[in-house]
């Protein structure tokens, strides 16, 4: 099995943090398809009939630059507190200028670092949360992240995610469909930077991209950019594409209830909103895991 870089080596350095901006300017369905824009502004009409007239704080996890979030927020009233987290702390600070809040923080933080998770949990505030999360599940383990973020929640938090889909009804057959938009000068450019600063240094090799089974859940795909070498591959980039059945039994699993989902007409990619459920604070295992 190859080795896998951490998803934080893409995006450590400032320069790493431009090249990334370059392919998202280039390359991502989101800026070029309008309807996935409008997609971001859906679901304000459902978190302001939960919170009501209280206030609430929100929590951008994996923010980037705060472009999604910013399209969310023109149609909720202005949080009383933001919290920016991003691996690059200057998208962070970034996403904390562009989006309106009474007070405003940012930081860098790894959602794979249970160091980090442990920070956020001592920022929580006393309000209601809305907690966001765009574009972040394709490239990490999402049961883990989902239920160290659900142990994190009050009763009356909310979550709000996407997940980048493989449309139709088969995640390897979608996600082969859509591999151009990975496969790309741009997309190449940012991750051989990626290779040419990670440490200890990787040997001489080259980049291919291909559709592989996820090693945590064989029926779900993933696109991988791998760098081959003579003697070792290492996965340097990865991004999962679930069908949205796939997604809602994370939900599940993660003991979230969902209030509202939003699909992108092509079925490339969705997002939900979700809330703490009723049970115990303990979770069952993986819906996909062999049963005993």
């Amino acid at each position: 099995m190859p080795t896998e870089l951490p998803a934080s080596a893409l995006y450590s350095h400032p320069s790493l943090g431009r090249l990334w901006k370059k392919v998202h300017l280039s390359c991502s369905p989101f800026l070029h398809r309008s309807e996935l824009q409008r997609l971001y502004c859906l679901p304000s009409a459902r978190i302001r009939k939960h919170f009501g007239r209280q206030s609430y704080s929100l929590i951008a996890l994996g923010c980037a630059d705060g472009t999604k979030e910013s399209l969310l927020l023109k149609k909720l009233p202005r949080p009383t507190s933001l919290l920016a987290l991003d691996t690059n702390l200057s998208l962070a600070r970034r996403a904390a200028r562009r989006l309106p809040a009474f007070q405003k923080s940012a930081h860098r933080a790894d959602l794979t670092s249970s160091l980090s998770l442990q920070f956020l949990s001592t920022r929580l505030s006393p309000h209601p949360t809305l907690i966001t999360l765009f574009g972040v599940l394709p490239n990490l383990n999402p049961l883990p992240l989902l239920r160290s973020i659900r142990r994190l929640m009050k009763k009356d938090d909310l979550l709000l995610f996407s997940a980048n889909l493989a449309p139709g009804q088969s995640s390897h057959t979608g996600a082969l469909s859509i591999l151009p938009q990975y496969d790309n000068r741009p997309t190449r450019k940012w991750l051989e930077a990626a290779i040419l600063r990670y440490r200890p240094k990787l040997p001489q090799g080259h980049l291919e991209f291909g559709v592989f089974p996820d090693p945590k859940q064989k029926t779900l795909a993933r696109i991988e950019a791998r760098w081959i070498s003579p003697r070792k591959i290492h996965t340097v980039f990865s991004s999962r594409r679930p069908t949205s059945s796939q997604v809602e039994a994370w939900i599940r699993s993660t003991h979230m209830r969902k209030l509202a989902r939003y699909l992108d007409p092509l079925g490339e990619e969705g997002l939900w909103l979700v809330q703490p459920s009723s049970h115990p604070a303990s979770f069952s295992r993986d819906p996909n895991s062999p049963k005993r």
